[in-house]
């Protein structure tokens, strides 16, 4: 069992909350540089774009990353806009609330905000 690896393995550098963070960082980032309507994103480019990607623990950091979006896909704050055999192409929409959130507050008070609204 000792070389069986898990997501655990990593928890003690980067927990969940760490990732949800970075997370909301890279799309608060976006939305203050979009000219559209509609932003798109892989988790792999949130990992990258932040500097948390190397060949390692590649797997671990995008599957915590798609597992926050999954969730955020659920709660109707983003949208999957394609499926393909690389994953998940999420989408942001000008029009939706977490856009009106993340250039509303800062990073900690859209999690506050959408932790709040989870446990409800």
């Amino acid at each position: 069992m000792e070389g069986f690896r898990t997501i655990y393995k990593y928890s003690d550098k980067l927990d969940s909350y760490v990732i949800k963070r970075i997370t909301i960082q890279f799309l608060q980032d976006q939305t203050k540089n979009a000219k559209g309507n509609l932003i798109t994103f892989r988790p792999s480019k949130i990992a990258q774009d932040l500097s948390i990607y190397s060949r390692k623990d590649i797997r671990a950091k995008t599957v915590m990353i798609r597992g926050f979006l999954d969730e955020l896909v659920h709660r109707g704050y983003i949208a999957v806009i394609k499926r393909s055999a690389r994953g998940k192409v999420y989408g942001l929409y000008r029009t939706g609330k977490l856009w009106d959130l993340l250039e509303r507050y800062e990073t900690d008070k859209v999690l506050e905000i959408l932790e709040s609204e989870k446990l409800q």
